[in-house]
Order: structure tokens, then sequence, then C-alpha cells
């Protein structure tokens, strides 16, 4: 199959060879871009412009890197109430959800849905990766889609420009500047789901400078969960964020500007309970940031730029738990290290039997012989394994060691005739606070030295702080210096060649550097042959490499230990990881053109991508091997086409083939469920085809917009559910009156197929989801 795309591929090319001559003339009247930082476009207003890819404003048909770029118009025409929904129009990207802490997962092509870590995210050039237990949560994200002016993201690695995160590529958010949005805008959403989003935002101006202050709510109830039914709701992941937003420009001379953000936002998440739990354990966040930049324009061919901010997270996430007492006795602590399947079976499966009312007497009387001889050192290890495997079918592998800890443990809840107490719960109050704070440090500059070669180079430092009792028993930090570089040479009227890289220096990790190498081949002015090569890495952060990881129980009920606070026995300490950078080596071979006769933007791109030293296994508490030693190969292809095929009418097509193969490293450690799932772990969200196409219709003041998602071999693991299919609908209709502009609208979606998105209770008990809009603009 991917032999056909690849003809397919070599077919379109064919369609838009041409000859010598007609390529001089279009490269004759062609001028070379020479800013970095502010417009001053020389090429004609229709050119297709990027900025992400390699930090310097280039057409298109130039730009070293499949990229694909969403305006303003689209996001309106399209109706998306938050990023990731707006994602699931890009080529090769996958929109799921984790399992874990409620936060919506974005893949390109292939990775794990249960944390957001291989993608940068940036907002108006700040980071938005949390601080030191790195994760991306969209929730968190201080930006109204109203107030975005384009998002442009990089599809593929791009560590050479923005940095270890960059592993799979760029989400750039772009907001709009307050000189464009002068004026006020009021928006309100109420729709099935719980959907219920507010929004206010003002923009106005004070001589030369401009402002906009935006204040924002958001609401919905997730999904329902696979046991409720006509719109029910038994799956505890509902979500209510508010964030304020300020953004200033202030031009202090006319070669100097300065910039400046800030935001604080709060919120609830929802947090559905685990096995310990007796409350609800949901998150508090509160949030904010405060951003400075500093441009100023050399001479035409000079620019800089000094950019500063320093952001802030608040997590409060606390509970009420209960579990057996034994498994709060400090000596097996050191023992769940060791021998950690062994471990739970002392600590969790042998108090259940005492502890459940409906355990048999044959069972009691095998759970008392195997305690008993154990507390009484008159079984060998032999002897236990086999008295476990006869009784309970279970299989373990057992030193003497482990049972003299387990001994100890029993004779702790010998009560003097029996071990009933083993039975015994005790309940407290835990937490998973986490205060996160970053100060990040930029300097950038942008020279064209002549008319053949521009460069952008910086140096930055970053400090990145977490303080948890939980997971770090305080606080810890890990300080990055880079260094980064990019060089656009036009070495030929029609080749243009990329070549860069970036030096990261950190604390925790080893120094890494990441190059790139791009060469395009200009067919026209607006037509080109792009070929990619790039190398990346992921830093693991301060949790992956070096956790100090348990959960304090205070305020224990009474208990056979006379425990007020009370450590759980699963922990992790630091020192018993050796991580290295997961990395990627990627090829890409593609087209990009414009056709302004038709109207007519395509990209296709042809790739394959090698990783490594990937860290698959999910980071929790009850994760004792983590290793680096994943392996995956992902080839296929990727394409794009927006087509304005008259004043009124576009069409967005975007669709991905992906082949991955996941290869294991050293499974002897894993049990056979877990050896399964880690098998499957990287594949999870991915669909082998995936296609959206989208047309929008601008009529006399009302518009509509009508998409279809079809996803095939979706999550498709035991070949009972290979499809994921949804119908999306936008319709919009605007008045214009004495300077004011009433909007109505109607969004709604209909899932084709009762298929679940990951897990299992990742689904909706109604297969129409709707919301309906009102605003003004004034």
């Amino acid at each position: 199959m991917l032999l056909k795309n690849t003809i397919f591929f070599g077919l379109i090319l064919t369609s838009f060879t041409i000859s010598e001559e007609v390529l001089a003339d279009d490269m004759a009247a062609f001028d070379p871009l020479t800013d970095g930082d502010f417009g001053g476009l020389s090429l004609q207003d229709d050119i297709p412009v990027a900025l992400t890819a390699a930090r310097l404003k280039q057409p298109r048909a130039e730009v070293p890197a499949s990229i694909t770029v969403i305006e303003a118009k689209q996001i309106e025409a399209w109706g998306v109430r938050t990023i990731p929904d707006l994602m699931r129009f890009v080529p090769g990207v996958f929109v799921g959800h984790g399992d874990d802490q409620n936060n919506r997962a974005i893949a390109y092509h292939a990775s794990s849905p249960n944390i957001m870590r291989r993608l940068q995210v940036l907002v108006d050039g700040r980071s938005v990766f949390k601080a030191g237990i790195a994760d991306v949560v969209w929730d968190d994200i201080p930006v109204a889609m109203e107030d975005i002016q384009r998002v442009e993201v990089v599809r593929g690695p791009n560590a050479a420009s923005y940095g270890a995160n960059a592993f799979l590529g760029v989400i750039n958010i772009v907001t709009k500047h307050p000189a464009d949005t002068q004026g006020t805008n009021i928006r309100f959403r109420k729709g099935n789901q719980g959907v219920e989003d507010s929004l206010v935002s003002y923009s106005g101006s004070v001589n030369d400078d401009a402002y906009r202050l935006t204040l924002q709510q958001n609401a919905d109830n997730g999904f329902d969960g696979r046991n409720s039914s006509n719109g029910e709701d038994d799956w505890r992941d509902s979500r209510r964020h508010s964030f304020a937003s300020v953004y200033y420009d202030h031009r202090i001379s006319d070669q100097t500007q300065l910039n400046w953000e800030a935001a604080y936002k709060y919120g609830n998440t929802d947090i559905r309970q685990n096995d310990f739990d007796v409350g609800y354990p949901d998150q508090m966040t509160r949030q904010g940031f405060v951003m400075g930049k500093l441009i100023h324009e050399f001479s035409q061919d000079h620019f800089s730029h000094l950019q500063a901010y320093w952001q802030s997270d608040r997590r409060t996430q606390e509970a009420s738990s209960c579990s057996s007492t034994i498994s709060f006795d400090p000596v097996l602590l050191a023992e769940y290290r060791a021998n950690p399947e062994w471990t739970k079976f002392v600590a969790l499966a042998l108090p259940s039997i005492y502890a459940d009312s409906n355990s048999d007497t044959q069972t009691l009387a095998a759970a008392n012989s195997l305690v008993g001889g154990i507390a009484t050192n008159s079984l060998t290890p032999e002897q236990v394994e086999q008295l476990i495997e006869d009784n309970l079918g279970e299989t373990y592998t057992l030193q003497q060691s482990d049972l003299d800890v387990a001994a100890v443990a029993f004779g702790n809840a010998y009560n003097g005739s029996d071990f009933s107490q083993l039975g015994q719960l005790a309940c407290g109050a835990n937490d998973f606070n986490v205060s996160e704070d970053r100060y990040d440090v930029e300097w950038q500059d942008t020279v064209q030295w002549t008319p053949q070669l521009r460069t952008v180079s910086g140096i930055s430092y970053r400090r990145d702080s977490v303080d948890s009792a939980t997971y770090f028993k305080g606080a810890v930090h890990n300080d990055t210096y880079r260094v980064f570089a990019n060089g656009e040479w036009r070495a030929l009227t029609h080749l243009v060649f990329n070549v860069g890289g970036m030096y990261e220096n950190e604390d925790s990790n080893a120094s890494a550097f990441s190059p790139r190498l791009a060469a395009n081949l200009l067919l026209t002015q607006q037509q080109s042959l792009r070929l990619v090569y790039s190398q990346a890495v992921r830093s693991p952060d301060l949790l992956e490499k070096k956790p100090n990881y348990s959960v304090v129980v205070r305020g224990l009920t009474d208990n056979y230990l006379n425990l007020d606070d009370g450590i759980f026995f699963m922990n992790q300490v630091p020192g018993t990881r050796d991580l290295d950078h997961e990395k990627i080596t990627s090829v890409e071979l593609g087209y990009y053109g414009k056709l302004p006769e038709l109207n007519l933007e395509l990209d296709v791109k042809v790739y394959k991508d090698s990783l490594s030293q990937l860290i698959s296994n999910t980071i929790a508490l009850n994760s004792v091997y983590i290793a680096s030693d994943t392996k995956m190969d992902v080839k296929g292809v990727d394409w794009q086409l927006n087509w304005q095929f008259n004043r009124n009418n576009w069409l967005w097509w975007s669709g991905a083939y992906v082949d991955a193969n996941v290869r294991l490293g050293d499974t002897t450690r894993l049990n056979a469920k877990e050896t399964d799932r880690l098998a499957k772990v990287e594949r999870r969200l991915s669909a082998e085809w995936s296609n959206n196409v989208s047309w929008h219709h601008d009529g006399n003041n009302w518009g509509s917009t009508l998409t279809y998602f079809w996803h095939s071999s979706y999550n498709d693991f035991d070949n009972t559910e290979p499809y994921y299919r949804r119908f999306e609908a936008n319709l919009t209709k605007t008045w214009s009156a004495k300077g004011y502009k009433p909007e109505v609208g109607l969004f709604w979606h209909h899932l084709v197929d009762d298929s679940r998105l990951v897990y299992p209770d990742q689904v909706y008990s109604v297969n129409d989801i709707y919301s309906f809009r009102a605003g003004i603009t004034f």
C-alpha cells in the first residue's frame, strides 16, 4: 500500500514538471525575504508564508519541513471549542484521551496516549509544557480560540529549532495582534454533555499602543462511560476552567517595540477514583504567567529579540484513601523495590482474603497455613511457591530474604491467637499536590548577510523547578542551556538549503545535539520538492529520571501498627532509573505547491522515522520498572489539500497512512499482561488510515461547514473496532447594524460508530452532540 501511495505521489510531481525557461522567468521576479521578526514581506500577498520551522519567515515552498497552517478563518468556519479539536484537521495527528489524569492526548503518527510529552507546544513563543513533570494540559492553556490568528504545526522532528521536546513536531499558536481586534467581542455557547462556554474580550489603543483583555470560561462533562445510557454520565471526567489574559503592545521607537502578555487561570478537573480512594481526587489548578518580548531592528537586514517569561503552576489534588494496615508496614518499602509482585501479594492479595466476609473456609485455612508457616520460618521458598500455585493458581519466584521480610510483617499483624488483623483497613488523607515554576530567557538574532544567505541564531537559559512532597520529597530543579542556529542559503536560483541545529546542556540529562539538513528544489516560485533529514531527542523529565515518589496517608484510623501517618508500600526512590534520551532519525521527501490559477494548495509527504530508546512504560506509582529501550519504525504518507474553488466555497482534505512497527526491549521483568500492554501502547492512539474532508460555504452573512472524519484500523488490536467515523456541521448567521455585529450559530457532530475513543469508558451514550452559540461584536 505504501508503494501505491509513492507511485501516486510521483505522478503528482510529474504533472507539475515545468521547463527551465518558465522556471527562470518565475525566479527572475523573486526577491528573498529579508526580515525575521517584522513584516515587510517583499513577495506578492497571495504567497503563503510560515514562521515556525526554521524561526524564519519563509515562503511555504522554501520551508525545510512539512507544515500545516490553520488560519483564523478556518478556526471560525469549523466552530471547534478547543485546540485538541482543531488538531483533528492536521494530517497524521490523532486526538485521544489519557486514562489517568483526565487530559486529552495528541500524537503525531504514533505515541502513547497517557502523557503528551513528544510534541512541543508554543503560544506566542512561550512553551506551555509543565516545568517539572513534562506534559501539556490543554485545559491549562489560557488562550481563546477567538484570539488565535493562526496555528502552525510542524509535522516532524524540530529539535534543531526548539529543543528536546520538539521530538515529533511543534504546535505553534500565534495570537492576534490587539491592533487587529479593536472593539468588544462577547460570545456564549450552550450544549448537551454539559457544554457551557462564555467569552468577553475588549481591545483598545492608547496613542501608538494597543492592548487586549480577554475573560473566558469553559465547561463540559466529558465522556459518559460504558455503563451509561440516554445521556447519563457515570464517568467522572468533567472540567470547569476560567482565565483572564492581557496582551499589550508598546512601540518604543520606529526601530523598537515591546510586547508583554500575562494571564491568570484557575479551574477544576474531575478525576476518577482508583482502587484505594474513598473520595474523589479532583484537581484544583491555579496558573499564571508573565512574558515580555523586546524587538529591535538594527537595519533592514538585521533584527533581534530578547524574550523572557515566568510561569507558575499550582495543582492541588487531595483525597481520602483506605488500604490494608499491612500495606503501611515500613518493612515492605524496600521489599517492593526488590520483588514488587510478591510484595503486592503480601500487602494486598492476602489481606483481601481476611477482609472478605465471603471467603470460604478452605481458602481461609490455606491462607492461615501459608501465613503461619512464613511467620514461624517453617516453610522454604520452594514450598511457599508450590502452596500459592496449588491454592491460588499464581506463580512467584522467591528467595529466603523475601520470606524473612514477610515474616516480620505477618508477625506485626499477629494478635496473640491468629492473623485475622491482616484484614484490617486503615484510612486517612493523602495528596498529589504539585507546585511548578519555569524561568526562561532567550535572545535571538536574525541577519540577512547577502541576497543568498541569512541566518538566525540564539541562546537561551531555562530553569524548571518543582516542589512536591509526594513526587520528590521536596523541591528539585533542572537548568537547561541552549545554543541554536539555522542558515538559509540560496545556492542556486532554484535550490535552497537550510542547515541548522541546537546544542542543549542540562543538569538532569546528558548533553545533546539535534541537527537538521534540508534542500528545497523550486520547480516554480510556489512549487518545490523538499528533502529533509533531521535528528531529535526528548529528555526524560524529573519524575522519569529522578523520582522520589511515595504516598503518605495522614491521620490514619486505628490500626495495629499504631501509626498516625503511614507510607503506602509502593514507592520509587532516586537512583533506581538510568534512562537515556529518546531518539528519532527522520527522513522525508515532500512536495508543496500552490497553483494560483486553480486557487489550490497541496502538500504531500513520504517519510520514514526510526525511533529508539523510547520510554513506553506508564509513569505511575506502581511502575517499578521503567526502561528506555523500546524501538519503533514508522513510515507512510501524509497529504493535505486546501482548495478555494470559487469565491464562496473552499475544501480542506487531509489524511495519512501510518505503518508503525514496535519492537520491545527487555521484558524479562514484566509479566505476560504487562508485555502485551506495552506492545500496544505506542500504537493505541493511531489509525492506519485517516482522512478528514471539510467543505465550507460562505453565503451572504451566513456560513456552513460540513466535515467528515474517517479512521480505519483505528485502535484495532482485536479486530472488533476497526473504524472511527463522525460527521460535523457548523452553521453561522451574522447581521450588521450601526456598528454592531450580532451572530448566532449551531454546531453538531454525529458519531457514526459506537466504538470507544481509546479506552473502554471513553464513550458517549448518545451519538449526537450539539451546541448553540450567540455573540456580538462592536
